[in-house]
């Protein structure tokens, strides 16, 4: 036990690397969370982009109607977040706005995956200021980068999606 000199005032200790690597990775975990929820913009009807909010009830009403386009339905029912109601969007419509909110949300989990990655990579090089800074804003270094980019393409079918 420390003695503290007389005058001394104690300041908290100072977080180990497993609890900043812990607090970065919930952190982002709710800030990938809430981009995802949050939506994505795309033009699949020619008006123009348009914001389609993901929350967890839309992406899994998302992958039913895309699956009833799978199965030969040719059309769907949907709306942006500027409508209340829903309106016809044809196969290929739905199919795009389908493949957009996809690559939108396996975007944004990689990102997230690839910035846990830089705060343990940091927290675990002692660098525990840096590392407990990161977060859904930060830029990746460019090799993070290149690796998340990488990533996403291949989950996204390697261009072929």
């Amino acid at each position: 036990m420390k003695s503290w000199v007389a005058g001394e005032i104690p300041g908290p200790a100072m977080p180990t690397a497993k609890e900043v690597k812990d607090e970065r990775s919930a952190a982002i975990k709710a800030a990938c969370a809430e981009a995802i929820t949050g939506g994505f913009d795309a033009d699949v009807l020619g008006r123009g982009s348009l914001h389609y909010p993901l929350t967890e009830i839309q992406q899994r009403d998302l992958q039913s109607q895309y699956a009833a386009i799978q199965a030969g339905a040719t059309s769907a029912l949907w709306h942006d977040s500027s409508r209340v109601t829903h309106e016809v969007y044809t196969a290929a419509q739905f199919t795009a706005l389908f493949k957009a909110g996809y690559a939108y949300i396996i975007s944004c989990k990689i990102r997230s995956d690839w910035l846990e990655q830089l705060a343990h990579d940091l927290a675990d090089a002692g660098k525990l200021t840096e590392a407990a800074a990161v977060d859904w804003a930060t830029v990746l270094p460019e090799s993070y980068q290149t690796q998340c980019n990488a990533q996403i393409a291949e989950m996204l079918g390697g261009g072929n999606a």
